[in-house]
C-alpha cells in the first residue's frame, strides 16, 4: 500500500490543487486522482486510530460534470492505471480524452467549475433529461419522460431473479459478500468536489455509501464449541433491507418517486416507513458451509456482507432484525438485534475519539458493523447474547477477513494467542493483531498498543509467553485494580513488559 500511496502523491504533486487557478488553456485533458480512506477501528471496548487513505488504482469509475455550453450534466468513464492516474475518456475505445474546454464554467470571473463528481456506478450513467411536454416552466417540480440518473438513480429489476426472495419483488438486490466481484457493483463509492479551479488536477477523497455487516460466534459450552466447527452451518438474518427501491414505486418517471440514490448528493433514499413489509427474510451470511476460525480456533466468523444502510431506529418501528444460526442436529439459535449500542467515533472538529453511549442501533452508510455473539445453552429461554458490536469506517486497512471479536485482551488464552500472532509477524500491517489493539505512529517508528480489558490471574509457576520484538506496549486502561488499572498476575507477581521479552 505504501508504494501505491507514494505513486499517488507523485501523480498529483506537479499539478495545481483543487480550487486554484491554472495558467493552462482548455485544451488540457482532465486528470483525476482518487483515494478512499477510513477512521481505523472504533469499538465499545476502546479507542481507535485514524487510518490512512488508499489510492484508487486499476479500475474504471464514472466522472460526472457540467458540460459545455449550458451546464447540462454529462458523464465519461475514468480509467485509473496502476500508478493511480485517472484518465477521463469520452470514448474509451478510441481513448478520446475529455478536455477542460468541454466542461462548463459557471463562475467565469473566478474561472471556477461549480461541482464535479466521481463514483463507481458506471453501469448507471447519467441520462439525458427529456422534459415532459406538459411542463409549463412555472414550477421547480419538473417531470421527465425518463429517470434522471443524476438526482434519482433507479437500479432496476433483478436479473436473474433470486429464488430465496420471499416478498416476490422484482428489485435488484444490492447485497454481496465483501471482497467478491459482486460487491464492487453493490457497494457505492462516491465523491464530490465543489468550486473546482479550471484546468486543475482533481483529487477526490471517496466515501463508501453502503453498510457492511458481519458476525462472529463463540460459546463457553464445550459441546457448542465443537459444533461451531461443522461444515453444514447456516447463518441468516430476517428483516433487513437489501434493495434500494421501495415497493409501490416501480415505473415512476419523475423526481417525486423511486428515489434510490442521488448522484448529486451522495445520499440513499428509501421511501416509506421501514417495517416487515419492506424487509427481506433469509438473507444469508453462510449457507451449508464452514465458518472462519480465528487464530485461537475459538471464535468463528461469517463473511462480511455489503448491504444498503438503514438509518431508521429499529426499536421505534418494531422490526428489529433477527439473527439465526443453525448448527445442525436440531441446534437452531436465534435472537433479536439489540436496540442500542455503545461506540467510539472520531470527532473531526475535536480531533479525538469520543464515546457515544446507548446509541440506537442503525446501519449508517460508510461504516462496517461486526457483531460478537455468544451462544448460550438455552438457559431460561435465552439462546444468544450480543456481547458487543464493533464499528469501523470502511478502509482497506482491514484484512480480507476482518477479525470480528473484541479489540483487546480479556483472558489468558487471548494473551497466548496475542504472543503467537505477534511473533509470527510483529509489523504494522499484520492486521490480525487488530483483534488485540492498534498500531500507533509511523510505519518505521511506531508500535503496537494492546488493550488489557480486565485482570488476568494464573497460578504461580505458569510459563510466560515471550515476545520476540519490543515494538509493543500493554495498556492496562484503568478499572478494577484501582488507579493502576488492570494487571496480568502470575501468582502474586505483576507481570511487566520486560518479563515478556526474549533475552
Amino acid at each position: 500500500m505504501a508504494a501505491v500511496l507514494l505513486l499517488l502523491a507523485a501523480a498529483c504533486a506537479d499539478e495545481p490543487g483543487v480550487g486554484m487557478k491554472s495558467d493552462v488553456d482548455g485544451n488540457k485533458p482532465v486528470m483525476v486522482c482518487a483515494a478512499t480512506g477510513g477512521l481505523g477501528i472504533a469499538t465499545r471496548s476502546g479507542e481507535g486510530q485514524v487510518g490512512e487513505e488508499e489510492a484508487i488504482t486499476s479500475r474504471t469509475m464514472l466522472f460526472t460534470y457540467p458540460s459545455y455550453p449550458d451546464g447540462e450534466m454529462a458523464s465519461a468513464k475514468c480509467v485509473f492505471d496502476e500508478a493511480g492516474y485517472g484518465y477521463v475518456y469520452t470514448k474509451v475505445e478510441t481513448k478520446e480524452p475529455l478536455m477542460w474546454k468541454d466542461i462548463y464554467v459557471q463562475d467565469k470571473e473566478k474561472n471556477l467549475v461549480e461541482a464535479v463528481y466521481l463514483d463507481n456506478l458506471y453501469n448507471y450513467p447519467v441520462q439525458k433529461e427529456e422534459r415532459n411536454p406538459g411542463f409549463d416552466g412555472k414550477t421547480d417540480n419538473r417531470r421527465y419522460l425518463q429517470t434522471d440518473n443524476f438526482r434519482m438513480m433507479y437500479f432496476g429489476p433483478q436479473d436473474p431473479p433470486v429464488a430465496d426472495d420471499t416478498l416476490g419483488n422484482q428489485f435488484k438486490r444490492m447485497i454481496a459478500p465483501l471482497g467478491t466481484p459482486a460487491a464492487e457493483e453493490a457497494d457505492i463509492i462516491w465523491g464530490k468536489l465543489e468550486n473546482v479551479g479550471f484546468g486543475t488536477t482533481l483529487q477526490f477523497s471517496l466515501q463508501h455509501k453502503m453498510t457492511a455487516v458481519g458476525f462472529s460466534f463463540h460459546s463457553e459450552v464445550g459441546e457448542l464449541q465443537q459444533v461451531l466447527k461443522g461444515n453444514k452451518i447456516r447463518v441468516w438474518v430476517d428483516y433487513l433491507r437489501i434493495w434500494m427501491e421501495t415497493p409501490g414505486f416501480e415505473g415512476k418517471e419523475s423526481t417525486e418517486g423511486n428515489q434510490a440514490f442521488s448522484r448529486m448528493k451522495g445520499e440513499i433514499y428509501q421511501d416509506g416507513q421501514p417495517g416487515a413489509g419492506y424487509s427481506q427474510k433469509n438473507v444469508f451470511w453462510v449457507k451449508d458451509s464452514l465458518l472462519q476460525p480465528d487464530e485461537t480456533n475459538t471464535v468463528f466468523s461469517t463473511p462480511v456482507w455489503v448491504l444498503p444502510p438503514d438509518r431508521s431506529q429499529f426499536r421505534v418501528f418494531g422490526h428489529r432484525p433477527e439473527l439465526f444460526i443453525d448448527l445442525g442436529e436440531d441446534k437452531v439459535f436465534h435472537g433479536l438485534f439489540p436496540e442500542t449500542m455503545d461506540w467510539w467515533r472520531y470527532d473531526d472538529n475535536k480531533h479525538k475519539w469520543v464515546e457515544y453511549k446507548d446509541v440506537p442501533l442503525k446501519f449508517w452508510p460508510g461504516y462496517q458493523f461486526t457483531f460478537n455473539v455468544k451462544l448460550l445453552d438455552k438457559v431460561e429461554g435465552r439462546e444468544i447474547e450480543f456481547v458487543n458490536v464493533e464499528v469501523s469506517a470502511w478502509t482497506t486497512k482491514l484484512i480480507e477477513r476482518p477479525v470480528l471479536g473484541e479489540s483487546g485482551i480479556t483472558d489468558w488464552d487471548d494473551f497466548i494467542a496475542l504472543a503467537n500472532t505477534y511473533n509470527k509477524n510483529p509489523s504494522h500491517d499484520n492486521y490480525r493483531l487488530m483483534r488485540f489493539g492498534m498500531w500507533h505512529g509511523s510505519e518505521e517508528d511506531g508500535h503496537w498498543v494492546f488493550n488489557l480489558l480486565q485482570d488476568i490471574n494464573v497460578p504461580a509457576g505458569t510459563e510466560l509467553p515471550k515476545f520476540n520484538d519490543v515494538k509493543f506496549d500493554i495498556n492496562n486502561r484503568g478499572g478494577a485494580s484501582g488507579e493502576n488499572g488492570f494487571h496480568i498476575k502470575v501468582g502474586d507477581t505483576i507481570i511487566t513488559k520486560d518479563q515478556l521479552l526474549k533475552k
